[in-house]
């Protein structure tokens, strides 16, 4: 193949990219979901890698597209019954997929745009996490489970950490100490006072 830019590369090879995610998800053991809406498959794969072409060609958005949209993915993902680890390997897929087809067509990747790659997977992620975790926050009968909410995430994007597919200075390393934050915040509140007798008499 041609020397093409990342963002050409990906727009030339993107219904393969996306066949390719497919796949990834189907052989995936896990938690069997329900069948999402040709509007929600256009929140995922197809609309990272579009936001992904745009970033390649143009720089950063300001919008913070790629963010807005992994949150609607995290939330439609909840929605089907998705675990959050499903999610992380959603990003997990696309980052294999095109590294995995750059190599078996010869196509180099520059650094400069494996940067941007890395960076967009960083901020999917995190915010695809947040979402997911906050949705599941939610669905729990309107209870307050703020600690149970944090330390979750924080794991998960730990996690995402440890396999290596972002690295610890973006954004799924600042969601880590985010969350471990407000754990510590939540554990540093002062406790209550029990009413002394007389207060209830």
């Amino acid at each position: 193949m041609a020397s093409l830019a990342l963002y050409q590369f990906i727009g030339v090879n993107r219904e393969e990219l996306i066949r390719r995610c497919e796949d990834k998800v189907a052989t995936r053991s896990g938690p069997q979901a329900t069948e999402a809406t040709p509007a929600e498959k256009e929140h995922g794969v197809p609309l990272f890698l579009d936001q992904l072409v745009e970033e390649l060609r143009h720089g950063r958005s300001k919008n913070e597209d790629i963010t807005q949209g992994s949150t609607q993915h995290g939330r439609d993902l909840l929605r089907q019954g998705f675990t959050v680890s499903q999610v992380v390997h959603d990003y997990g897929d696309v980052c294999q997929s095109v590294t995995d087809l750059a190599m078996e067509t010869n196509a180099p990747i520059a650094i400069d745009d494996f940067r941007t790659l890395n960076r967009c997977l960083d901020d999917a992620i995190a915010g695809a996490v947040t979402e997911h975790a906050r949705g599941q926050q939610i669905t729990r009968d309107g209870q307050s489970d703020d600690l149970r909410h944090l330390t979750n995430t924080a794991i998960t994007a730990f996690e995402v950490l440890q396999s290596g597919t972002v690295g610890v200075g973006g954004t799924t390393g600042a969601l880590v100490l985010r969350s471990l934050m407000g754990i510590r915040a939540l554990i540093d509140r002062p406790v209550p006072k029990p009413p002394t007798v007389e207060a209830v008499l």
